[in-house]
């Protein structure tokens, strides 16, 4: 128990320390902005953007003490080993046994969450005029998202423990081949079947804007199936671009929120990093590596799953004992594997951020040479971060554990190093 307590405390610590840092660093670079970029940045915007940045670390301080406390109240108290031994007493299959002690946790995360969406969505996104979604909406959502996390944990968690049940130890191939392919599966149908249960996907309106965007996909041989637009205001003023899918379902996605901020140009530079992205097989490598990382991971949970002690931390290891891992004790086991290698996500995240962070360069490199207007990808990239009140300053540290883009002032000193090393090349 010790183990688990310790690992959670440092976790809770350090991402802690990271977010307080982070927003000391801001309000000192705010007061005193860089002198080469005064003239760029909206200074007038700056204390909201410190106001909202310290809104939301202070949310993200609250929500994480929430799942601390939520996560050793359920590792302390004698709840994790009631429920495992109710539900192996129930008359069905142990898969579903499994299932409902699964299900017990979640349900709690879920609950104790709710107050904190609130406080986002209708709190501090509301405040600082982003947040457009009513009730109604959000509770829409929050049905939609409980229905389909309802019938993937079904069939998800089902198929894994079956497997457990059948194979032992060796269960967790097959359990990564599974669920690699449904990775797949998911971004072939989620442009198609799960994004517009929530919002819209229309044709772009703007033709102009569209024909320019398709000629542009030909030139760079970019297979898109078509370009749509996204009523995101219907939740958000925020504004974003995305490619999704794959093969028939690939599509440029446009928030309507974009097409209103931006112009033509800034809107086709930042289309052009984002076909970069293809280009440079970045989808495909991230893809790749989260496959091998997920196979490891599967490994080591298996590893995990044999030991007894793991089970004897809740007092369910009179059950490990007399039924092994299967059914609703490797349903705890899952559970609790789970809670001890969370904080193994801190110690990859700077790794996973680096390798994102160098293919956002590459992608921006890209789009000079497709679009070659450095100015509008400049202007278009600062508007973005200006009008979502992005924070222009993030701690460098920070930026090492965090951010899976680089802060704005260093991508574009890269894009003008870009500009100005072709432009020594042509002489």
């Amino acid at each position: 128990m010790w183990i688990f307590i310790v690992l959670l405390l440092i976790q809770y610590a350090i991402s802690t320390a990271l977010s307080a840092l982070n927003l000391a660093h801001l309000k000192r670079s705010a007061a005193s902005p860089p002198e080469e970029w005064v003239e760029r940045l909206d200074l007038s915007q700056f204390p909201k953007m410190v106001a909202y940045v310290a809104a939301g670390t202070r949310l993200g301080h609250v929500a994480r003490l929430v799942s601390l406390g939520v996560t050793l109240a359920i590792l302390l108290s004698p709840l994790l080993s009631a429920v495992t031994r109710w539900a192996a007493s129930l008359p069905v299959a142990g898969v579903w046994q499994g299932l409902i002690v699964l299900a017990i946790p979640a349900a709690i995360s879920y609950l104790v969450d709710v107050p904190l969406d609130l406080a986002s969505s209708f709190g501090v996104e509301k405040k600082f005029g982003f947040s457009t979604i009513t009730a109604r909406t959000w509770v829409l959502d929050q049905v939609k998202s409980l229905l389909i996390s309802l019938v993937l944990g079904v069939l998800l968690g089902g198929a894994l423990l079956w497997l457990i049940g059948w194979l032992g130890q060796g269960w967790w191939l097959p359990a990564w081949a599974l669920f690699s392919l449904f990775e797949v599966l998911m971004a072939f149908v989620a442009p198609v079947l799960i994004l517009p249960l929530f919002n819209k996907f229309e044709p772009l309106r703007d033709q102009e804007l569209g024909e320019q965007i398709m000629a542009m996909a030909r030139q760079a041989r970019f297979p898109v199936q078509g370009v749509f637009q996204v009523d995101a205001s219907l939740r958000t003023t925020h504004s974003n671009a995305y490619f999704t899918g794959l093969g028939r379902t690939r599509r440029i996605a446009l928030f309507d929120t974009l097409l209103e901020q931006h112009t033509h140009e800034e809107i086709l530079a930042v289309l052009a990093h984002e076909i970069g992205h293809w280009k440079k097989r970045h989808v495909l490598k991230m893809l790749a590596a989260g496959v091998l990382l997920s196979g490891a991971g599967m490994a080591l949970v298996a590893a995990l799953l044999e030991v007894p002690w793991l089970y004897e931390v809740v007092g369910a290891g009179d059950l490990y004992a007399s039924l092994g891992a299967v059914g609703p004790v490797a349903a705890v086991g899952v559970f609790l594997v789970g809670v001890l290698l969370s904080p193994l996500g801190l110690l990859l995240a700077p790794i996973a951020s680096w390798v994102s962070r160098r293919h956002e360069y590459e992608a921006d490199a890209y789009s000079l040479d497709l679009y070659a207007h450095p100015a509008a990808l400049e202007e278009g990239l600062i508007k973005l971060s200006e009008k979502n009140l992005h924070n222009l300053f993030p701690h460098p540290l920070v930026v090492v554990f965090r951010y899976s883009h680089p802060p704005l002032l260093e991508r574009v000193a890269a894009i003008r190093a870009q500009v100005g090393e072709r432009l020594r090349s042509s002489d």
